[in-house]
């Protein structure tokens, strides 16, 4: 059987195809050149954090089915549930499905985002800017600052403006997870497997297990539910 699953972001649009339980295809295409390209007419079940997207999606894959918050099938411990976004959910229930129940998902692109699931149930996290967003920011309000972008630096000391640039924002992300991961095991009293994935996850990747299709992979995995969605 072969089908799509969807992944709709601020700035791209990341697609599977695939072939049974097996990835064929992967592009990653950001909003214009998504709706220059032309895909196979096939059943497809997605996410999307862009609404206002959403419907050029269904233009270009018509037999799309955009999944909700309560299409996956975990416990949501939330104050404000009715805010939280299906991306963060849909990666929650991944994480959970493929490294267990205790489980801290980094999601990287044009957020930061870091989560926790514990005890099987999504419990929250922090948000912040992405590595990207920050650079381009940067560039944009301060004179003098050209634009870089991502890479992973490890540096100790920035001797010139690129390093000075991305060393620190680089350094400001991975203290961001560096702390938010030491004060979770530190209050809840335990160890989590740790989950990276997003277009910035490549950065992030010595923090844990670095997996690129997770959430590809949880709706996959809910298609066997596809005719009670």
């Amino acid at each position: 059987m072969r089908f799509l699953t969807v992944d709709v972001g601020n700035s791209s649009v990341d697609i599977a195809l695939w072939e049974g339980k097996k990835v064929k295809d992967f592009l990653k295409l950001s909003h214009e050149e998504f709706l220059k390209e032309e895909f196979p007419k096939l059943k497809a079940l997605g996410i999307s954090v862009k609404q206002s997207f959403s419907e050029k999606v269904r233009g270009k894959i018509p037999k799309i089915k955009f999944l909700k918050k309560e299409n996956f099938p975990i416990q949501v411990d939330y104050k404000t549930p009715e805010t939280l976004g299906t991306d963060r959910v849909a990666l929650a229930y991944s994480a959970k499905k493929f490294y267990g129940k205790n489980v801290v998902v980094i999601s990287a692109g044009t957020a930061l985002v870091i989560d926790l699931v514990l005890e099987g149930k999504f419990k929250g996290g922090f948000i912040t800017l992405g590595l990207g967003k920050k650079l381009k920011i940067l560039s944009d309000l301060a004179e003098g600052i050209p634009e870089f972008f991502p890479e992973e630096v490890e540096i100790f000391l920035g001797r010139s403006t690129r390093e000075c640039v991305l060393g620190g924002a680089y350094r400001e992300s991975t203290e961001f997870i560096k702390s938010t991961l030491k004060l979770w095991r530190k209050v809840f009293k335990r160890k989590f497997k740790v989950v990276i994935t997003g277009g910035e996850g490549k950065y992030f990747s010595k923090f844990g297990i670095y997996d690129p299709l997770l959430v590809h992979r949880g709706m996959r995995n809910l298609l066997y539910l596809y005719h009670r969605i």
